[in-house]
């Protein structure tokens, strides 16, 4: 099973297309294990609710630096043990995953 976190920044059209897959089963052999925002307002975290997945917000704004909140996010997914981070993108219409080899993330 493919463990996915989804970062989203508002309503999570993207998210929605991602949950409607799986569970239609167009998308097979994946569940979503987190859905993080930097916006505690982002609709998106009420679709994943809705939805039993769970929702967390790590906004760079509770942070003093943005090494700071780098480390805390990537500490967040981490915690998760995801295969694969769908990242929150711009003016995309479809939803696109894109592996992202969590591992290969590096702190300095």
């Amino acid at each position: 099973m493919l463990k996915i976190a989804v970062c989203v920044s508002g309503g999570g059209t993207n998210l929605q297309a991602i949950i409607d897959g799986i569970e239609n089963q167009t998308i097979t052999n994946a569940e979503i294990k987190v859905v993080i925002s930097n916006n505690k307002n982002a609709y998106a975290l009420e679709r994943a609710k809705q939805h039993g997945i769970e929702a967390v917000c790590i906004s760079p704004k509770d942070y003093e630096s943005r090494d700071a909140f780098n480390e805390e996010f990537l500490a967040k997914l981490d915690s998760y043990e995801v295969d694969l981070v769908v990242p929150g993108v711009r003016p995309v219409r479809a939803a696109v995953l894109v592996p992202v080899p969590v591992g290969t993330f590096t702190r300095s």
